[in-house]
């Protein structure tokens, strides 16, 4: 019975796969020439205009965790047989060669996290950029495959700021925690300091991420594909203003 269920259940599953697609081939079939270069040049342009702060933004982080992870490796090596004078006597003192090395541990991770979990919006655009459409039937398919990409980098946007990947930060930077302070045998405030670090290095990670694809998406949908819902609009340019100045600086952002 539960053979048969699994099985009806898979096979009613791939009917509506089915069906949905045929309609979707169907809408898209009956578009005109100009609908298509209308549609596929709102994609191709919202995708395109995006890459390059994606491009910031990924490349950026790689680089400065990538950065990191060395340093602070470089610095645990450097570190690690400091000595320090207790009571008269030479102990050691490791407490900033751990914290180093825990760090770039820590480092090497968000490296790992951005490579195998790739930035999307940061490369997909130069995939479109390389499919021909110089004919009715391969802008078709070029639109296809750019309304696709756009419906992905939305979703890696949103999964960048999903509860999972909250999830992995506080996890990974409550086991640095834990090392500083079980694995090293340092003070529970030690411990504590290590993961409030972390954990706030992972959150400006998260909240500087790029979120337009999310915006376009829903804009092309409420456009072109009759979605119920508000169109929204660009936000305003945000400029951050530096000073410097004797004695001090100022920064200040404007709206």
């Amino acid at each position: 019975m539960i053979r048969r269920l699994m099985r009806f259940s898979c096979l009613a599953f791939f009917m509506v796969f089915i069906s949905l697609s045929a309609v979707y081939a169907r809408d898209v079939a009956a578009l005109s020439d100009e609908q298509v270069k209308e549609r596929l040049g709102f994609v191709e342009n919202a995708l395109d205009s995006a890459q390059p702060r994606a491009k910031t933004w990924w490349y950026g982080w790689i680089a400065g965790y990538s950065a990191g992870a060395i340093v602070s490796g470089g610095l645990a090596i450097a570190h690690w047989n400091d000595v320090k004078i207790e009571e008269g006597r030479r102990v050691r003192d490791r407490d900033f060669a751990e914290d180093m090395l825990v760090g770039s541990a820590t480092f090497a991770l968000g490296v790992g996290g951005l490579l195998i979990d790739s930035f999307l919006p940061a490369y997909g655009p130069k995939r479109l950029r390389s499919m021909p459409e110089n004919t009715t039937e391969e802008r078709l398919t070029k639109l296809q495959k750019a309304e696709e990409l756009l419906r992905q980098c939305a979703q890696r946007e949103k999964d960048g700021r999903g509860w999972l990947t909250h999830m992995l930060n506080i996890g990974a930077n409550a086991a640095a925690g834990l090392v500083t302070a079980v694995g090293f045998h340092r003070p529970w405030y030690d411990g504590l300091i290590t993961f409030a670090a972390g954990e706030t290095v992972s959150l400006f990670n998260i909240f500087t991420q790029p979120r337009r694809a999310i915006r376009d998406l829903n804009n092309y949908e409420v456009r072109y594909l009759g979605r119920q819902g508000a169109y929204i609009a660009e936000p305003s340019e945000r400029k951050w203003i530096f000073n410097i100045y004797p004695g001090g600086f100022s920064m200040a952002i404007r709206f």
